[in-house]
């Protein structure tokens, strides 16, 4: 404790110097968690998009229909499937869907589209799409001749809410093109380009009626009310589904591996940056320290000549980079929850930027008010970190110390 009182009277000796090195310190790390607290709210979004839209937190589709995506590959008992999800998981949603290609025909035009075929009810409680609905209305489920475009569709086709569009496409077995009279229901607007120029929502039925199936699905996806319980989910299914032949049960990390592998990217990167970060502000601290020591040279001199062991000079030089690194990463701490709190509650508002009100990333669509998520594991690891890097900081100056000769330093000007 002697030692400890005595690095933190040291401290005080030089309080500007002091005071600027932790505001460094604090500064820096307040930065690092900002931009943690960033990126995991970003994460958050990626994934709960992916999910929602391109998988589920458990998938059910036709064995190779993951590394092909042929139209022809699909669960040909989709509706036991889907009743299996339904008693099984009674909280959670079960959609199954369709997705095919063909021509969407207007009077003026023909558009190669995407038609992707849901139950109307279902996929409005698993993805915010219908929020984006910008003219008309949602599709409902007692409609199968309802259909929502995009808006760069709608203006390619030259039609709006109400009109009639034909699609057109050859599906499943069938040797001639199958077609399909639809009205427009609704023109939604995402601001990812591909997404509202060539994709269009049907109901499940109607796309099964093209497919030539009635018991079909490309999909069965079942989204649950708590996704830490997804692993558990996935394992039940597999073991519900363990006598059916020609299908695949994967977990969402599986079925949107894309998604996984841009996070671990973007964050591999990112810590470099912070790393790079944290040793900048671990010179300054070692500068500080530094500066210190070499100022009492002839004070550790006396000291030494009077009795007190040169590790004990030097523990009270480690201590001082201690009591730096502690209260800095302390300051930076809350510092960084001060910053972050508002993007977790309001979040960065990059509309006007970005030129709409969502953006695509890594394949989904995001929301362009971009809003944190507090990650305290990694908040209290970079901190840890900071009292670790500042301590490290101070071990050349201790050994510095350590090494000094009574009489020479004693002599140091």
């Amino acid at each position: 404790m002697k030692l400890l009182s005595l690095a933190a009277r040291n401290l005080a000796r030089n309080m500007r110097r002091t005071v600027i090195t932790l505001a460094a310190i604090a500064f820096g790390l307040s930065m690092i968690h900002l931009m943690i607290n960033l990126q995991t709210g970003q994460y958050r979004d990626m994934i709960t998009a992916g999910i929602s839209t391109l998988a589920g937190h458990v998938v059910v589709q036709a064995e190779g229909y993951q590394e092909e995506k042929d139209a022809d590959l699909v669960v040909t008992d989709a509706d036991a499937v889907t009743e299996m999800f339904s008693t099984t998981f009674p909280d959670a949603v079960v959609a199954p869907r369709m997705f095919i290609g063909g021509l969407l025909n207007s009077p003026t035009n023909s558009v190669g589209v995407a038609l992707s075929g849901g139950i109307p009810s279902a996929e409005s409680a698993v993805q915010d799409l219908d929020d984006k609905v910008k003219e008309g209305t949602w599709l409902e489920d007692d409609d199968p001749r309802g259909l929502l475009i995009g808006a760069g569709l709608a203006k390619s086709l030259g039609v709006g809410v109400g009109d009639k569009v034909v699609y057109m496409g050859q599906h499943g077995d069938a040797e001639d093109m199958t077609s399909k009279l639809f009205r427009v229901k609704g023109i939604f607007k995402t601001g990812a380009a591909e997404l509202d120029g060539f994709v269009a929502l049907a109901h499940l039925d109607a796309t099964r009626e093209l497919y030539g199936a009635g018991d079909v699905a490309h999909q069965v996806t079942l989204h649950l009310p708590d996704p830490d319980t997804s692993d558990a989910a996935t394992a039940t299914s597999k073991e519900g589904l363990a006598g059916r032949d020609g299908i695949e049960v994967l977990s969402w990390q599986e079925a949107i591996p894309e998604i996984g592998a841009m996070i671990e990217l973007d964050r591999s990167s990112g810590d470099i940056f912070l790393t790079i970060l944290g040793l900048i502000v671990t010179m300054g601290v070692l500068n500080t320290v530094l500066m210190s020591a070499l100022e009492r040279t002839r004070e550790f001199g006396v000291m030494l000549a009077i009795g007190m062991r040169p590790v004990q000079i030097a523990r009270v030089i480690l201590l001082e980079g201690a009591l730096l690194g502690v209260l800095g990463a302390l300051l930076g701490l809350v510092g960084g929850l001060l910053i972050s709190y508002p993007l977790v509650v309001y979040g960065l508002d990059y509309t006007e930027y970005l030129g709409g009100e969502s953006f695509e990333s890594g394949g989904v669509v995001v929301s362009a008010i971009m809003k944190g998520e507090i990650n305290p594991v990694r908040m209290m690891s970079y901190t840890v970190g900071a009292v670790v890097f500042t301590t490290l900081a101070a071990i050349y100056p201790a050994i510095h110390v350590a090494r000094l000769k009574p009489v020479d330093a004693m002599r140091h000007v």
